[in-house]
């Protein structure tokens, strides 16, 4: 080759170097970091666990307004206990969840109490489209030797975990056969939960749609939930909660608690659920603290909801989960508690259930229209130590309100 050649060659070769340096900068200037591109295979049998945590770092790493961790439809990925940690470095990282995330069996866990976790991010959107799905494969866990036999689990992982973040958004994605909790919100704040699919059958153990704990201003809405635990589960230290048009069945409420136990102090404020349609669950809305506790859940109100053939529709439980009633333990304060536009029907005869404790009864309970139907018969309340009063039309009527 002449020395024209030569020149000519190492001008094309510089040519198509400089070519690659510009697209791999368009592409980091994208902002978006494909799990594929980091040794995700993708094929359901392989760990991509690495790969995925691999990508993570390099999207929470990218610098700029906002970054996005990619994993396309049509694929479905194999991944470990994994945790995704922040802070990042820019402003909004998006995680665009297209294709399917499939949990490993029971003995890949080594003890982690949770399958997938954001920890410390600020500004985080988790979104799937229409075919963004979660598949936690917990049948291999619901009825192993890790339940006892009253079907707690002890050691099945929660599926997703949103610890110690802010501004936070989950939408449009499903989770279906947790292990245990489908999502758990906690330490967190500024959170909305909106357009999610949780699904496990009614007999899976633990399995709630939605927990939150110790966390405050998050909001859980236009969702549609049916497992074998709460559709949504308002525990200890949490404030400002918003649930708000959500379909809930199979499962076993929209719950406030359980509060105290251990005699353990816990608060819980200012929630409001609001639009919710229950259909063949276990209760409705329900308050339950334990006997013994100590601390308070207050002004809380539900509004505007429907029971389609319901167990135990309106419930208030200052005995929770203890059969015997031994006065003058202490209780967990109940008061401030408003309903208002509740309808429906009633599996039994007991439509709604104020059981309050002696030494600490639960106070200013109001309770405005409320029209619930036990279809075989006169629908009744049950109502002991409850403070507060009636107006409108209620049925079935309550005794110990005004």
């Amino acid at each position: 080759m002449g020395i024209i050649g030569i020149r000519t060659a190492t001008l094309l070769l510089a040519a198509l170097a400089w070519r690659s340096v510009l697209v791999a900068a368009a592409g980091e200037a994208d902002g978006v970091f494909n799990v594929k591109d980091y040794g995700a295979r993708g094929d359901g049998t392989t760990d991509d666990t690495k790969a995925f945590i691999d990508a993570w770092s390099a999207a929470c790493g990218a610098r700029g307004s906002s970054a996005s961790l990619l994993l396309p439809a049509g694929k479905s990925f194999l991944v470990g206990p994994a945790r995704f940690s922040g802070p990042c470095a820019s402003t909004r990282i998006t995680v665009q969840v297209m294709g399917t995330i499939t949990a490993p069996p029971p003995g890949a866990w080594s003890g982690q109490k949770y399958w997938m976790m954001f920890y410390q991010v600020q500004g985080l959107t988790v979104t799937g489209g229409s075919t963004g799905l979660l598949d936690g494969r917990g049948r291999s866990w619901w009825w192993s030797d890790q339940c006892n036999r009253y079907g707690d689990i002890y050691k099945a992982p929660t599926a997703l975990v949103v610890m110690n973040c802010t501004d936070v958004e989950l939408s449009k994605f499903s989770s279906k056969n947790s292990p245990q909790m489908h999502i758990a919100v906690s330490q967190s704040s500024k959170v909305h939960l909106t357009q999610l699919t949780t699904t496990a059958p009614w007999d899976s153990p633990n399995t709630d749609g939605v927990h939150i704990d110790q966390s405050e201003d998050v909001r859980v809405t236009r969702s549609t939930m049916g497992t074998g635990g709460e559709c949504v589960s308002i525990g200890p230290g949490s404030r400002f909660v918003t649930v708000d048009g959500i379909v809930c069945g199979p499962g076993r409420a929209v719950s406030v608690g359980s509060l105290g136990k251990k005699g353990a102090t816990e608060s819980v404020e200012y929630i409001d659920v609001k639009n919710v349609h229950f259909i063949n669950t276990l209760s409705g809305a329900r308050i339950k603290t334990w006997q013994g506790g100590k601390g308070y859940a207050r002004s809380i109100s539900f509004t505007n909801i429907n029971f389609t053939n319901v167990d135990n529709p309106v419930v208030i439980n200052q005995f929770y989960a203890d059969p015997y009633h031994v006065p003058n333990m202490g209780a967990v304060a109940v008061s401030n508690i408003t309903y208002t536009n509740l309808k429906g029907t009633s599996r039994y005869r007991t439509a709604v259930e104020f059981v309050c404790s002696e030494s600490r009864s639960c106070t200013n309970i109001h309770v405005n229209s409320v029209a619930i139907t036990f279809p075989y018969g006169e629908a009744l309340a049950l109502c002991q130590n409850a403070q507060g009063d009636t107006s409108g039309y209620v049925y079935p009527k309550i005794p110990c309100l005004r």
